[in-house]
């Protein structure tokens, strides 16, 4: 028996010292396969600290591996993570859609990431027996999770590297993308000594550029790109960039916008080459192919079930070329089946997500992998 839960939910509930307003969200795609959408029981739970949650209860669906309902739960800081918090809810939903689980989905709002709201958080999931949890946290919450009783819950970390926290507990499961790993990949098709690093005034930029430090890799210029400069003539026409291996620690219009001023300026690097942040189909509608001619990209998303890719996108996620969406995506699925069923490539080993970085080459069809 088939069933569909399309159905993509964002809700907002504002709760403190100052009344304000409460809304709901509900988006409900057209799209139909198996039989009618069937419409969630909303519950919104008002509490008297800033916490803020959402309980989401379904109508009851057979769960193939097992008669019990599944209980997971979703925070998130939406001070420091509102961004990523729809498609994240999106990928979850479609992840439990397309295994036909029966559920109960708990999402909750800390707001931001004090000692006091996180606790207040795990404390409301125990008494409701969650065991299971996705947290949207930064690594700035590594010292408080080692101080918060989590006795009996797992919990998926999709933002935070298992090396930024000085102690490990054995059921905190640590999710982000390791930057070292793309950069020391990059540097196998890094062909000679002569280096160049494009960096942004950005909160990323400047971790990309230490993370290059950290590395111990020698690159005589460095070139910063303030945060409103648009205008890159004066920083491409230098004869120090011809067969030179470019690194680009930019976001994308950036990085386009350097791609385009190394070809009009008559640049001809070695290569050109970017990490994580860069694979994304805007660049190749941002540049031509001559500007492309020589970028590779390294990402660490790996191959997903086409019909299950399918389903996320239908809901809102993008798996595809979104890290984070990934990342919770690999552990929904870790805290659901310990992917027994070998949905995914992407392993968690000793309580980390084991990426494997590979390289691309934008096409006017798409980024090819390098093999």
């Amino acid at each position: 028996m088939k069933y569909l839960l399309s159905i993509i939910i964002s809700v907002f509930v504002f709760t403190g010292c100052v009344e304000k307003q409460q809304v709901v969200e509900a988006n409900i795609p057209n799209e139909k396969i198996g039989k009618p959408i069937v419409k969630p029981e909303i519950k919104i739970e008002e509490k008297i600290n800033v916490v803020e949650e959402l309980e989401i209860e379904e109508e009851i669906i057979p769960f193939l591996e097992s008669q019990d309902k599944v209980k997971i739960a979703f925070i998130y800081p939406s001070k420091y993570v509102a961004k990523y918090t729809k498609p994240s809810i999106s990928t979850i939903l479609a992840y439990l859609s397309y295994k036909e689980i029966d559920y109960d989905f708990k999402i909750i709002d800390t707001e931001n990431e004090s000692l006091e709201n996180i606790q207040s958080a795990f404390e409301t999931l125990k008494q409701n027996d969650y065991k299971n949890v996705i947290a949207l946290f930064t690594p700035r919450v590594n010292e408080i999770l080692n101080q918060i009783d989590l006795e009996d819950i797992r919990v998926y970390l999709p933002l935070i590297e298992k090396n930024s926290s000085i102690e490990n507990k054995s059921n905190l499961i640590y999710g982000s993308i390791s930057y070292e790993e793309q950069i020391n990949k990059l540097i196998e098709y890094s062909p000679n000594d002569k280096k160049v690093m494009f960096y942004q005034d950005s909160f990323l930029g400047k971790k990309l550029k230490s993370k290059f430090d950290s590395l111990g890799i020698n690159i005589p210029v460095v070139k910063e790109i303030k945060k409103k400069r648009n205008y890159f003539r004066g920083l491409i026409k230098d004869y120090r960039l011809n067969n030179a291996n470019i690194f680009l620690n930019t976001d994308i219009v950036k990085t386009s916008l350097i791609l385009s001023q190394i070809t009009a300026n008559r640049i001809y690097p070695s290569i050109v080459l970017s990490t994580q942040n860069n694979f994304d189909p805007k660049l190749i509608s941002l540049t031509q192919e001559k500007d492309r001619n020589k970028f590779i990209v390294a990402s660490s998303i790996d191959d997903v079930n086409e019909k299950l890719l399918d389903t996320i996108e239908l809901f809102g996620g993008n798996v595809r070329y979104e890290w984070v969406d990934y990342s919770v995506l690999v552990g929904v699925n870790y805290l659901f089946d310990s992917n027994r069923s070998g949905l995914l490539l992407t392993e968690i080993i000793d309580n980390e997500v084991d990426y494997k970085p590979r390289l691309f080459k934008a096409t006017d069809f798409g980024f090819i992998e390098i093999k």
